[in-house]
């Protein structure tokens, strides 16, 4: 084996990778791990998402108020009638079909959870009941045929109401949902270490 100033070549290799690895080692002592790269991305992000549904939920409840005072504001050209002996639900009906229904052969209805029944009366007086969907693109498909233009005004303003309805709903459902995100990410950043 071949000596280079009194040592092996085995001893020079073995101390040239002990420098090179403390060289690295001081190199490396300025740069963080990648576990911490990781945990700082984690924590950038959460703050990132915390920020967004902060923002999303503001926004919500503007829309939200506004759909309120839009609602309140329809309810005042409706009467809400229930009888709490028989009916569970209640129902907002336009002053002209207030109180009892049997001089109309049709009549339109909005359940006071949002849902449009058009009421129809037949000879026999057998009540059907149409649910209008809310989100069909033509509602006016559903209606029955002979209805009047003063019908099809109150089954438009009905429409309104309940369409009114549906949406604060919907608006309130995404509030709660954004508040749950909120609520997770700020506990999430409180869990995790500094």
């Amino acid at each position: 084996m071949k000596r280079i100033h009194g040592q092996s070549a085995e001893g020079i290799r073995s101390a040239f990778c002990q420098m090179t690895l403390c060289l690295l080692l001081l190199a490396c002592a300025d740069r963080p791990s990648a576990v911490e790269q990781r945990k700082t991305e984690i924590r950038r992000q959460d703050s990132l998402e915390l920020a967004q549904a902060r923002a999303d939920l503001a926004v919500a409840d503007s829309v939200a108020t506004f759909k309120a005072f839009e609602l309140e504001d329809l309810k005042k050209q409706f009467v809400f009638e229930k009888q709490e002996k028989y009916q569970t639900t209640g129902y907002w009906v336009l002053p002209s079909y207030k109180g009892s229904k049997e001089r109309f052969s049709f009549y339109p209805e909005v359940e006071e959870g949002g849902k449009l029944l058009l009421v129809s009366i037949d000879k026999q007086r057998q009540y059907s009941f149409t649910d209008v969907d809310l989100m069909a693109e033509d509602y006016t498909a559903l209606l029955p045929k002979g209805l009047s233009d003063a019908q099809k005004k109150d089954v438009a303003k009905c429409y309104a109401l309940a369409k009114a309805m549906h949406d604060l709903q919907e608006t309130q459902k995404q509030q709660e949902k954004l508040r749950l995100k909120e609520r997770f990410y700020t506990e999430k950043q409180l869990r995790l270490p500094r």
